[in-house]
């Protein structure tokens, strides 16, 4: 790899007027055909060149004979020949001004040597020519800014605030997608390649001074100068967080990323040194990255590592105090008024200790109650909350479950038992909704329309979200159910970040306390809990 030194025309880049697409083509499963069908179908607002001198339309658009031919001003051109050719129109691309070149092709450092020494020539044309290479061996890039979404795979990402840089192509690909699913969005991505004379350190400095992006995340195989990636990224982790995955961490690992883009892992020790000096956050897994990602894109920080555990059954509780100890975080410990005021609307047998057992409590409003009161709480900076969450939507596609398959088997051998068996669900249902005085649970009063309004999907996200900004707190969700899972990733697409167990809970939560913890040592966010909890009590009643 050479690294070019010279200035480089990022906006450019990410936000081009005008793409000029070299090796077009009306061949579906070419890259000169997925390229331009997902540039157009992603919204680019910008003008689309077509170059293929064997053809006179692609797309139904015109084609050009080559660059030169187009005769206006191009801010990116993207290449999908092959990597023989790949030189020579790099040097007509400088010869029109363009100083952005995305090389699709492979056949590079990671065939061999032949394709090392390509790629050594390709880097020196560029960096003499100051022309920024992306890639070659890419999946291309996105930016939300400008509805570009330049991939070589049926990808449109979720418009967010996420900058995404990865050494692998189809790895990130991969993750644009499922974070689309979970509700994750992004700002930029740019699948570095095999970092000809451009490496994954630029990129990271063009993001940590983007507005346009709040978090980075980056898939990193190898670092060719590793000082100066610490050096940039102890610039702008204490204003916003980096996120990584480290690819190639084991002997076999490592020989897997030199053969697939070329990149020397090097020593483990290193890396991790490097990453914790830095205060960037680290993911062991693909799964956990994507969780960090989410979480670090739609959580704010805590002011320190109090967690507050809400339960529908001890047992849980006791798991998530037991991953609290091994993630080296605290239980908060709730004051007396604390306990009083949850002693108002929780049965005289609660736990009256966080974590806090809401024995089988299934009134709604007394979960949005017990919920605000820890929010309010100083000594919480974190709320993880395992039980009844979800909406009527899920209870009731459940409930519907659940009575359909023993009323069919009533049908079928006791048929004079379905009136009785239907006026209990009935009475069942009036009672599950009926207004209660918590310390007189037969106390009913008629239907209640306030819980019935709250047992919604929409009344969740509203109720999490305003504590949230009100307090400046993270809330975790826990599914502790399989069936339930599938509603759960449903809120994250609205910005409720979910997990699927206690432990995972209580791992994120650690994680952000460690960074916020960093931040507020960097002086970046200095005092930044003690405002906000003057703050809290200035707007108390």
């Amino acid at each position: 790899m050479e690294i070019g030194r010279f200035n480089r025309d990022f906006e450019g880049l990410f936000n081009p007027r005008s793409i000029a697409l070299v090796g077009a083509s009306n061949v579906s499963g070419k890259w000169g055909f997925i390229m331009p069908m997902n540039i157009l179908g992603g919204g680019f607002r910008g003008r689309l060149y077509l170059v293929n001198p064997n053809e006179q339309t692609v797309l139904g658009m015109p084609c050009y004979d080559s660059l030169s031919a187009i005769g206006k001003p191009v801010d990116l051109a993207i290449l999908t020949i092959p990597a023989r050719k790949v030189i020579a129109v790099v040097e007509e691309a400088a010869a029109c001004g363009i100083r952005n070149v995305l090389v699709v092709a492979s056949n590079f450092s990671e065939a061999g040597p032949e394709g090392a020494k390509l790629e050594r020539e390709l880097a020196s044309t560029a960096n003499r020519l100051e022309v920024t290479i992306i890639g070659p061996n890419t999946m291309g890039l996105y930016s939300a800014e400008s509805s570009l979404c330049a991939l070589g795979a049926p990808v449109l990402p979720r418009k967010g605030r996420i900058g995404f840089v990865s050494q692998s192509g189809n790895l990130g690909v991969q993750l644009l997608s499922w974070g689309k699913k979970r509700g994750v969005g992004f700002s930029r991505f740019v699948g570095s390649g095999n970092e000809a004379n451009t490496e994954t350190t630029d990129y990271l400095e063009f993001f940590g001074r983007d507005d346009k992006t709040n978090a980075i995340a980056l898939y990193i195989e190898g670092l060719e100068d590793g000082r100066r990636f610490l050096e940039v990224a102890s610039r702008i982790t204490p204003h916003k967080p980096v996120l990584v995955l480290k690819g190639g961490k084991g002997e076999q690992g490592s020989r897997a990323a030199l053969s697939h883009s070329g990149a020397l892992a090097g020593a483990l020790e290193l890396f991790e040194g490097m990453f914790d000096q830095s205060g960037i956050v680290t993911a062991e897994t693909s799964e956990e990255f994507l969780d960090l990602v989410s979480a670090f894109s739609s959580l704010p920080l805590p002011a320190g590592d109090g967690v507050a555990v809400v339960t529908m059954g001890g047992g849980w509780g006791v798991v998530a105090a037991d991953a609290c100890d091994r993630e080296g975080i605290d239980l908060a410990k709730l004051p007396g008024a604390v306990v009083g005021k949850l002693d108002e609307f929780l049965p005289s047998y609660w736990s009256r200790a966080n974590p806090v057992d809401l024995v089988g409590n299934l009134r709604r409003v007394n979960h949005f109650k017990v919920i605000e009161a820890l929010m309010e709480c100083d000594d919480v900076d974190i709320l993880v909350i395992m039980g009844p969450t979800l909406g009527r939507e899920f209870v009731l596609n459940n409930m519907l479950f659940t009575f359909l398959r023993p009323l069919y088997r009533l049908a079928l051998s006791r048929p004079l038992r379905i009136p009785g068996f239907l006026m209990s669900m009935m009475e069942g249902f009036n009672q599950s909704v009926a207004k209660k005085d918590v310390r007189n649970p037969e106390g009913s009063v008629g239907i209640d329309p306030t819980e019935l309004r709250l047992w919604t999907n929409r009344a969740l996200i509203d109720h999490l979200q305003g504590l949230m900004k009100r307090f400046e707190k993270p809330i975790i969700l826990v599914s502790i159910s399989e069936t339930a899972m599938a509603d759960f990733k449903r809120l994250e697409s609205h910005g409720i970040f979910t997990t699927s167990t206690p432990e995972e809970a209580v791992h994120i939560a650690a994680k952000l306390a460690r960074y916020a913890r960093f931040v507020a040592g960097s002086g970046a966010a200095a005092g930044r809990g003690e405002a906000r909890r003057a703050r809290q009590r200035k707007e108390a009643p």
